[in-house]
């Protein structure tokens, strides 16, 4: 896996939302609804939570770091694209993901 370069952290789309961390944290809820977070490995969706769950019942980054333990060398990516702002983390090693790419959204 070829590691990108690590961008720091940067706020997009308005002041209450566009909050970009430089590393995703692990508690992170992929959710899916106007927008929304998936999961690559090697390009391919590896994961993608169900439209319009509970938040409660989202899963977390950590459900997939512990998958991407087991395939450390595979390259994944968590991509989030929401009205606003656009962000792609790659995963770095053990529970780092970090900031490889930043977009304005699909709105």
């Amino acid at each position: 896996m070829k590691k990108l370069k690590p961008l720091k952290s940067t706020i997009i789309g308005c002041l209450n939302c566009g909050h970009t961390p430089a590393i995703l944290p692990m508690r992170t809820r992929l959710y899916q609804g106007f927008g929304g977070y998936h999961i690559t490995k090697n390009g391919k969706l590896e994961f993608m939570g169900k439209d319009h769950e509970k938040w409660e019942d989202n899963r977390t980054l950590s459900y997939i770091e512990k998958n991407a333990r087991l395939d450390p060398d595979a390259d994944w990516r968590c991509h989030i694209d929401l009205p606003l702002r656009s962000a792609v983390y790659q995963r770095q090693g053990k529970s780092k993901w970090i900031l490889v790419k930043t977009g304005m959204g699909f709105a």
